[in-house]
């Protein structure tokens, strides 16, 4: 798919029989981005670890991604406009849904560079050593204090069928640390794939948020 917003032209749009095809692409950029991800969450732990260069060329890659996202959720407009029979739709729902989820990975990854650009090489070197010490004590407190802060990335134990009670089997599923509500307890949305719900107003994924305790939560 070329072409579009940026003045390239009208993009060549992929008919429906190109579904599968489309959605394999999808999930293929969708796992290279969680293997980003994974990359980049021992660097949130201790972010002299990345230089500038580094992170501006993260930053430059997933911004054009994200720039060219249209373009991947459109065609799925597009296809669920026309008059599909049903297992076709069921086929572009997956693709949709896999849409839905590459655009929150980029998200993810876009958030944490800007998290991390604040702590790279260059940064650190320039701080006192004054700023670094009073900063690494800071750092020590609050994670004594809270050991999940917030936009922490997390595994939480949490059921995949809304019936399922037994919470000692519960899989660990990837989350995301929405805050700390009382002394040991977390929110906490749960962002497996699996459990999407939908879009929300503004056409971001909607995930299911839950409370959990530290011993329900472990760091990714």
């Amino acid at each position: 798919m070329v072409g579009g917003r940026d003045g390239r032209g009208e993009p060549d749009w992929r008919p429906v029989s190109d579904v599968d095809m489309m959605t394999a692409v999808v999930l293929e950029q969708l796992g290279a981005n969680r293997e980003q991800v994974r990359a980049l969450e021992p660097a949130r732990r201790s972010p002299h670890l990345l230089d500038d260069h580094t992170v501006e060329r993260i930053k430059q890659v997933f911004g054009v991604q994200r720039d060219d996202l249209w373009l991947w959720v459109e065609t799925g407009e597009r296809w669920q406009a026309q008059d599909l029979d049903a297992a076709t739709a069921a086929k572009v729902d997956r693709y949709v849904a896999a849409v839905e989820a590459f655009a929150a990975s980029n998200t993810v990854i876009l958030a944490l560079t800007d998290e991390l650009a604040a702590g790279t090489i260059e940064a650190t070197l320039a701080k006192s050593d004054l700023e670094l010490g009073i900063e690494t004590l800071a750092g020590t407190l609050a994670r004594q204090a809270n050991p999940f802060p917030d936009k922490t990335l997390v595994q939480v134990r949490h059921p995949l069928a809304a019936d399922d009670k037994d919470e000692t089997s519960w899989p660990w599923l990837p989350g995301l640390v929405l805050g700390m509500v009382a002394p040991g307890e977390w929110k906490i949305v749960v962002t497996d794939d699996r459990l999407l719900e939908g879009l929300n107003a503004d056409g971001d994924p909607v995930y299911p948020v839950c409370y959990r305790a530290a011993e329900a939560i472990r760091l990714r």
